[in-house]
């Protein structure tokens, strides 16, 4: 027997709340602490492609993200002005009655994985995280900042790339890094004519939309940034609209939409890939506390859930506990090496371009063949 009965989860991002979902569906006892005081989710949009979405099927919660969000089986490829270049058709990984990818808000996901956790009787409890761990061959005694003292067979960091469980399972000296570019996402009205994600080229920089829902898409824009750059909330719309200006055609029309720093999130991107295990006897960090990706594949959320639907999964053998984690790192780490290195690789290539050899394309479709294989 593997001796896992009741799981802590720290972190109720995407990862961690999958994780109490599939956990409780195989029969185990688990519970959620979140250092936030709500589960109120910040940013805008977030691309859910094929692999997110097997994923959110294994769990039960695909179809009230889909009937949440914007499906779609392809995406545009667009010029500065808008001409299409190329149209690429998506691989429909969850069958031909669902699309390929969905645009969703954040905070839509947050809310029904928070809802199938409430009904599953798995609890969150909010302003709440670890202030000391300590473990024995038998289990991990957890200190919690509620003045709460417990007993678990298992504590999982889903706490995402600034983890704190990954500090004290591994030391503080594993920090993602700042990879010289930015990411800009404002939410605008979607246009009758947004049926899918369009990608703009320009002559200075990447950008496009992604339709969300019925009547909201968001633009995203990719800023070569040497320096994390510190910027006055207030100044937000007229920096993003100054950085949109070389685009024309719908997207053109539509950053005239920015107009309140409400709109808009922009985050430095980070990349970071700890090396394997990522366990340390009965503690274990999985998601973006794990492997940190770039934004360049789409692919974050994706691995993440995933890593909590096959931990989840293999749960259900009677194996040894340091068995079932070992198995774990077999079947994730390579491929979310794969995707964080990938990633990182197309932003340097947006870094330096015309850099010899550079097969943008071909790393993505490779990324997205390999992402496509069962898990």
């Amino acid at each position: 027997m593997h001796s896992v009965e009741n799981v802590l989860i720290v972190g109720a991002g995407m990862c961690g709340m999958s994780l109490g979902v599939a956990l409780k569906r195989t029969g185990l006892n688990c519970e959620i602490v979140e250092m936030r005081p709500d589960l109120t989710e910040p940013g805008t949009g977030i691309s859910l492609q094929g692999p997110a979405l097997r994923a959110l099927q294994t769990v039960g919660v695909l179809d009230q993200c889909i009937s949440r969000g914007f499906g779609y089986s392809y995406f545009k490829a667009c010029d500065a002005m808008g001409n299409v270049t190329g149209t690429v058709d998506l691989p429909r990984l969850v069958g031909p009655n669902y699309p390929a990818t969905i645009g969703i808000l954040r905070q839509s996901v947050h809310e029904v994985l928070a809802n199938e956790l409430s009904k599953l009787g798995v609890p969150i409890r909010l302003s709440t995280t670890v202030d000391t761990l300590t473990q024995d061959d038998q289990g991990v005694t957890a200190q919690l900042t509620n003045g709460k003292t417990a007993r678990y067979d298992l504590v999982v960091g889903a706490d995402g790339m600034n983890s704190l469980i990954r500090d004290m399972a591994f030391g503080p000296e594993h920090k993602p890094r700042y990879t010289g570019q930015i990411v800009w996402r404002a939410t605008v009205s979607r246009p009758r004519e947004v049926e899918c994600r369009h990608s703009y080229f320009g002559p200075t920089n990447k950008s496009g939309f992604n339709p969300i829902s019925d009547s909201q898409m968001y633009i995203y824009a990719v800023q070569n940034v040497p320096e994390r750059p510190r910027s006055n909330d207030a100044e937000l719309p007229t920096i993003l609209r100054d950085l949109l200006a070389e685009f024309g055609g719908v997207l053109g029309r539509a950053r005239d939409e920015i107009h309140t720093p409400e709109q808009i999130t922009c985050r430095p991107v980070f990349s970071m890939m700890l090396k394997s295990p990522w366990h340390r006897g009965r503690i274990i960090v999985i998601g973006d506390a794990a492997h940190t990706t770039t934004p360049h594949l789409a692919s974050g959320a994706s691995i993440a859930i995933e890593d909590s639907i096959v931990l989840a999964r293999l749960f259900q053998s009677e194996r040894s506990l340091n068995a079932v984690l070992d198995d774990f790192m077999h079947q994730r780490y390579e491929r979310c090496r794969m995707i964080v290195a990938n990633s990182e690789l197309l932003g340097e290539w947006e870094k330096k371009p015309g850099t010899p050899n550079e097969d943008t394309v071909g790393v993505i479709a490779a990324s997205y063949q390999a992402l496509a294989k069962p898990v």
